[in-house]
């Protein structure tokens, strides 16, 4: 029972819990997915990481915007329950499109889905800077405020309810690091010409993370329906 309670334990279950997540969206083939492999065909491995460090400087800012700007203390111990329903409702929809992207890719091969992505964008996606790539493409995505304010939020709460300000950290952490092992994996496999993830092996990859939110967009809808009985 100690060992459970254990901070380290805990704070290990909330950097797994922010790279598990992340992760899972991060495989969902997009713009910045294209946009690295686009510049990793010009410059090489190290544009995915370069890019990464652009992405994480713009979603730093927002998390020190909710935890400082919005008073993350107060305000997430008042609503928490209804902002545990959103972000397990948020998951799981999330969850069921990496299903979804999963089935789609399942006869070809991601290089092949990002190569046309690419052949249509590589215009439009051609700057100079990888690290400037990482923050437009961060800044100007559609779904980014969205999905922190339904699957970030949650995931900063359940670490602050477990660690206080430390929690909200380490869950921050994981999250970095699935999108730097991620992209970085990407920039380094286009680089050598390599087509790791083919058909099956892509798919069955997706299929454990998608049921892995969806076991954790189940567990924070409970607690939040919960914690309005």
């Amino acid at each position: 029972m100690e060992l459970i309670t254990s901070p380290v334990i805990i704070g290990a279950s909330l950097v797994g819990i922010g790279f598990l997540t992340g992760l899972s969206g991060a495989l969902i083939p997009g713009p910045m997915l294209a946009y690295v492999v686009s510049v990793t065909l010009k410059k090489g491995a190290l544009s995915g990481p370069l890019t990464v460090l652009g992405h994480i400087s713009i979603e730093l800012l927002l998390i020190i915007a909710l935890v400082l700007g919005l008073g993350l203390t107060s305000y997430l111990l008042e609503f928490k329950s209804l902002i545990y329903v959103i972000g397990g409702i948020a998951l799981t929809l999330m969850a069921l499109l990496v299903i979804k992207e999963a089935g789609r890719v399942k006869s070809r091969s991601t290089r092949e889905a990002i190569g046309k992505e690419i052949s249509m964008r590589s215009a439009k996606y051609a700057l100079n800077s990888s690290i400037c790539g990482g923050v437009l493409f961060t800044a100007f995505n559609p779904s980014f405020i969205p999905w922190w304010a339904t699957i970030g939020y949650p995931l900063l709460l359940q670490g602050f309810e477990w660690l206080a300000l430390t929690g909200i950290i380490l869950v921050s952490v994981g999250h970095f690091l699935s999108d730097l092992a991620w992209y970085s994996f990407i920039s380094f496999s286009f680089s050598r010409g390599k087509n790791f993830f083919v058909g099956e092996r892509y798919e069955r990859i997706m299929f454990v993370l998608a049921f892995f939110v969806i076991a954790l967009g189940i567990f924070f809808f409970i607690k939040g329906i919960t914690g309005f009985l």
